[in-house]
This record gives structure tokens, sequence and C-alpha cells, in this order.
């Protein structure tokens, strides 16, 4: 809706409701009209039916009178009863009139005026003493017989009006009550469509704003930000991009001071390690226990450091752009057992018992970031199991992907630590003893990798004491992985 942009969210809400509402009101707008229209029209035609009956009686009445009157008048040629005749006259001729203006375009009308004029031919005859003379009782009579013929026709006629009224007043309310049902049929779909456009003017530019904010929670800044919709809402995504921009430019500040300084550490680290080796293999003389013990600390140490180095190394690598992967076709259960070799040290160290079930399996993907993935869960496991526990590794085909499960026996991870454990640098309350506190990225830089080759990495609920966490790799053609920055791994 390009043509129209109102100042804020209330606006677009307020007018949306108007349009919606609108035909609503004009339906109730046209039916008030023909309520009000059909209500006139009943009144005035009662009206006139009692006033058009009420004179047809009258008529009657009136002419009754008058021959009553005429022919006394006739017989006795008396003054006053001409003069009461003129009174009736009058009042016979003001009924015609009001009849005359009732019914102006009825049928009968000819009628109503023709009883007017012999009446009032009548009445002329009756006051000239020439024509007086020359009428007889049979004359007025018959004049009164005519009389009463027109007006039994006028009562007739009005009668006929009245019908004709109601049948029109029938079919105007047949009319009203058709055009209001095409009208409510027409309105619902109206209502419906003008319904849908505004929901979705109201809620795109939400739908905008609640999936700019997603992608800023999940780390996903190359996409620009722009909202649609009122002027309010429009410049909550302009401030949006602007945060998005801000972030990115935070985010690469970061990488680039975490590859500055590993970059930094790893020239000193080397001449320690070198420094201790060295010490170790006593090339500058011999060495007591105490001094030994020393070396070996030294060594052990500067392990843990450039382990350290490494994973904020890794870390800046994924930070600044998707793992590239390598992909070769992996023995599954070779890699593993030759991982499981490098950890038996370790192992043994903390008196740990090793159950493996580990099954011939084969995978499309990049070994060294394979064995970065299963190396950090086995490192983590072994770090947090209680000496004398057992560490439980799995690898399996399950439903065309291939899959890898390590379980521990330590103190497990709180459901309130769960949805945090693979952020960058986050680490939990609980640290086991006698180790070095993590740099927390072991298990971000995992997730990072996983995802690289479409896969997953779950924290299985055991319902019990340890943490159990699962790799599952989806079956993909190898091609879809080879030299891409956002590969799928295949299961085979």
């Amino acid at each position: 809706m390009r043509l129209f942009h109102p100042r804020s969210t209330l606006t677009l809400i307020l007018f949306g409701f108007g349009v919606v509402a609108l035909p609503l009101f004009v339906a109730l707008g046209y039916a008030g009209f023909y309520v009000d229209r059909l209500a006139e029209q009943g009144q005035t035609t009662v009206y006139n039916a009692a006033r058009a009956i009420q004179g047809s009686r009258s008529l009657s009445e009136t002419l009754t009178n008058l021959e009553r009157t005429a022919r006394q008048y006739l017989l006795l040629n008396d003054k006053s009863l001409l003069k009461t005749y003129k009174q009736d006259h009058d009042s016979f001729q003001s009924l015609v009139t009001r009849l005359e203006m009732l019914t102006p375009e009825a049928p009968h009308q000819t009628a109503v005026k023709e009883i007017g004029r012999q009446e009032q031919t009548l009445y002329e005859r009756l006051s000239d003493e020439k024509t007086r003379a020359k009428l007889s009782q049979d004359d007025v009579a018959k004049t009164f017989t005519r009389l009463g013929q027109l007006a039994d026709a006028i009562r007739i006629g009005s009668n006929r009006v009245i019908d004709h009224e109601v049948d029109v007043m029938q079919e105007t309310a047949t009319t009203a009550q058709r055009w209001l049902f095409w009208m409510g049929v027409s309105l619902i779909p109206l209502t419906l469509i003008s319904t849908a456009i505004f929901t979705v003017l109201i809620s795109r530019p939400i739908r905008q704003v609640d999936r700019a904010i997603r992608e800023l929670g999940d780390g996903r800044f190359e996409r620009s930000i722009s909202v649609s919709g009122p002027e309010d809402l429009r410049a909550l995504g302009e401030r949006l991009d602007w945060l998005r921009r801000r972030l990115t430019e935070l985010e690469n500040q970061k990488t680039r001071f975490l590859r500055h300084v590993s970059h930094e550490l790893k020239t000193p680290l080397t001449a320690i390690r070198e420094s201790s080796d060295l010490l170790g293999d006593e090339v500058v003389g011999p060495l007591n226990a105490d001094q030994r013990e020393i070396t070996h600390i030294l060594a052990d140490s500067g392990r843990q450091l450039q382990s350290l180095i490494e994973d904020l190394l890794d870390f800046s690598r994924t930070q600044s752009h998707r793992p590239r992967l390598n992909v070769t076709r992996i023995d599954l259960r070779a890699m593993v057992e030759e991982l499981i070799q490098a950890h038996k040290p370790a192992l043994l160290a903390r008196g740990l018992k090793l159950d493996s079930q580990i099954k011939a399996s084969h995978l499309h993907g990049d070994r060294e970031k394979l064995r970065t993935i299963v190396d950090n869960l086995l490192s983590n496991a072994i770090k947090f199991s209680p000496e004398g526990g057992t560490l439980r590794i799995r690898t399996m085909q399950s439903g065309g992907a291939a899959v890898i499960a390590v379980a521990d026996e330590g103190p497990g991870i709180p459901a309130s630590e769960r949805e945090r454990i693979f952020d960058a640098f986050f680490q939990g309350e609980t640290q086991p003893d006698g180790y070095v506190r993590g740099s927390g990225l072991g298990l971000s830089i995992a997730r990072e990798y996983v995802e690289a080759h479409g896969g997953r990495i779950e924290l299985v609920d055991t319902g019990g004491r340890g943490a159990s966490f699962r790799l599952v790799f989806p079956r993909r053609s190898p091609r879809n992985l080879s030299n891409t920055t956002t590969g799928r791994a295949s299961a085979v």
C-alpha cells in the first residue's frame, strides 16, 4: 500500500477499522433509509385510505340528504329548504375537492369530477326559478340515481386505490428486503477481504521487526534491515539497521582482537614450550625429582595454554566466515578409535572406564573439523567425569544418518544452563577440581562445525547424573559439501 503512509501504527489500525466498518455503516444507512421510507409510505397510505373511505361514505350520506331536501323543495317550494340544500351542497362540493386532492392520479378521478359537476348543475337548476319550474320529481330521482352510481364507483375506486397503495408498499418492502439480502451477501466477502488486507498491512511490519530481532539475536548481521508500513515502524527498522551495523562493527573488532591476541600469544608460548621440552630432556643438565615435576607442570600448562589459543583461533575463523570444508570420505570408526587412543593417558590418569560401541560407518566431511568436534566432546567428558567413573561412546547408523554419542557420569548440566551451553565463552557454574578453567569455546566451535556439515548437536536428557551429547549428520551427496562454505555432510 504505497499510496498511503500513515504516521503511526495506531493511525493504520484506526484507518483499517474505518474501511472495514464503512460497508457495514453503508448497509445500516441503506436499511434505515428503506425502513424510514416504508414507515412514511405506510403512514401516508393509512391516512389517505382512512380519509378516502370516510370521504366516500360521506358522499353517499350527503347525497341522501341532498335528494331528500331537493324533493321537499320541489314539492313545497320552501326557501328554507333551498338554504338547507345549499349547505349540504357546499359540504358535498368540499368532499369532492378533498377526494380530488387525495387521489390525483387515481383511475376513478373522472367519476369524482363528474359527480361534482352533475351535482353542481342540479344545484344551479334548483336555484334558478325558470329552470326549477321545468324540473320534475322524476328528473331529480334520475339525477340522484346517476349520482349514487357515481358515488358507488368512487367508493369502489377508493378501495382499489388503497389496495394498489398496499401492493406498492409490499413491493417496496420486498425490494428493500432483496437489496438488503444481496448487500449483506456482498458485504461478507468485502469485509473479509478488507480485514485480510489490513491484517497483512499491520502484521507484516511487525513480522519484519520480529525477524530482524531474531536475526540479530542469532548473530546474523549480513542482511540489512528494512521495515515497511507506518512511519513509526519504519523508524524502528532504521534504528534496528543502525544496531545491526554497530553490532557488525563490534563483531569485526572482536574478531580482529582475538586473531591479534592469539597470534601474539603463540610466539612466547612456543618459546616457553621449547624451553620446557629442553629442560625435560635434560639438555642443560640433569634434574632432580622436584625440578622434573616443575618441568612437567610447565609442559602441561603450555599444552593447556596452546589448546586455549587454538580454540580462540578456531572461534575467530568461524565468526569471520562459515567454515570451508575439505571434503573426503572418512572412516568414522577409525577416527573415533584414534581419538580414544590419544586420550588414553587421561583416561588412565583418572581411572576412567570406557564403554565403547563403535560400529563401522563412513561419513563424507572435513576430517580435521570432525576430529575437533569429537575431540572437544571427549575432552569435556573426561574433564567432568568423576575418578573411577564410566565414559560411554557410541557410533551408529540411524535412519540414513551417522550418529555419534558421548556420555559421562559427571555432575551433568543444570536445566538453567542448557540453553546457553553452546554460546561462545559460556562456562557453567560447576567446574571440575584440578583443571584450569576453560575458554568456554569448545561447544560453540563444535556446533559451528556440525552445522557446517548440515548436521546437528543435541544435549540428550538422561534423567540422571552426567551429560550426554549426540551428533547427527544427515545423508547428503558429497558434491553438496565439496569446496563450499555452508556444506552439508552425507552418511553412506
